[in-house]
């Protein structure tokens, strides 16, 4: 997951191109406590201007089942930032170059056992300009998801599939909902799998996603490409845990006014019968 957060500009910097990312999109690291981890990321300047950046770590968590990141909320499973030490934390970066920049993860000897999450960011900085332009940043960040070794607990189920069966209009919608209950996280995978009445596969596509430990997360997945009718099977099959969960179901794809329209017809085809039918007695 890379993270992108651009500012503002003006109309004389949008006519060039700035463009920054980072690689790996997420570091997992199973460390003792009082150890030390070096290891790099690389910062990409896929854009057509040189720029300055910095180097910095935040808490990770999320909020709500959606997982809204929060990079601002301090608690004991956010603080993999403060063990994470650069050897530089400024450096300038050419169009289309790219740089590995190290780091060290120093585990403290007090450590708790289980998951410690973080997030490594790389942000531009503005060009030396007068007060009268306006500038703008951008931020890229790498996830660090550090378990301390000890008495480590990956627990979590399934508390919800769900296939609407009526669906109004496309995309063919469905989601589940994955509650961790141990203190790391784990990595899910969930796969949709859409076939018409002849059996034929229509849409297949599937998902892996981290689920943090003591939260609930909801996970939509979508055919975009669905018609606006059709009558499909639906399967979702999840594995979480090694333990795989599957459910099937059938989906109907019609807006919402053709039953109305049906029920008008009807009523107009048996009002106009009756009416034949007055006119021959």
């Amino acid at each position: 997951m890379v993270f992108a957060f651009p500012g503002t500009t003006n109309a004389a910097n949008e006519q060039l191109s700035e463009g920054i990312a980072a690689s790996p999109v997420i570091q997992r690291y199973r460390l003792n406590a009082g150890e030390s981890k070096q290891d790099s990321v690389t910062i990409i300047n896929d854009g057509e201007t040189a720029f300055d950046f910095i180097l910095y770590a935040r808490p990770y968590s999320v909020k709500g089942e959606l997982y809204d990141p929060d990079f601002q909320t301090s608690s004991p499973s956010t603080d993999v930032y403060r063990w994470i030490q650069f050897e530089k934390t400024s450096y300038r970066l050419d169009p289309h170059q790219r740089i590995t920049v190290p780091y060290t993860i120093n585990v403290p000897d007090s450590a708790a056992t289980g998951g410690h999450y973080g997030v490594i960011f790389a942000e531009t900085q503005p060009a030396k300009t007068d007060n009268s332009s306006v500038v703008r940043k951008k931020r890229v960040g790498t996830l660090v998801f550090t378990t301390v070794n000890g008495t480590i607990r990956q627990t979590g189920t399934i508390t919800e599939m769900n296939i609407p069966f009526w669906q109004t209009e496309p995309p063919l919608a469905t989601s589940l909902k994955i509650n961790s209950t141990g203190n790391t996280d784990f990595v899910a995978t969930s796969k949709m799998t859409v076939k018409d009445l002849f059996g034929n596969t229509k849409y297949s596509h599937e998902i892996n996603y981290s689920v943090l430990p003591s939260t609930t997360r909801k996970v939509d997945l979508k055919w975009d490409g669905a018609p606006w009718f059709g009558l499909f099977q639906t399967t979702l099959d999840t594995k979480a845990l090694d333990r795989p969960t599957s459910q099937t179901s059938y989906v109907l794809i019609l807006p919402r006014y053709v039953p109305f329209v049906i029920v008008f017809v009807l009523i107009i085809g048996g009002g106009y019968a009756a009416y034949r039918r007055s006119k021959r007695a």
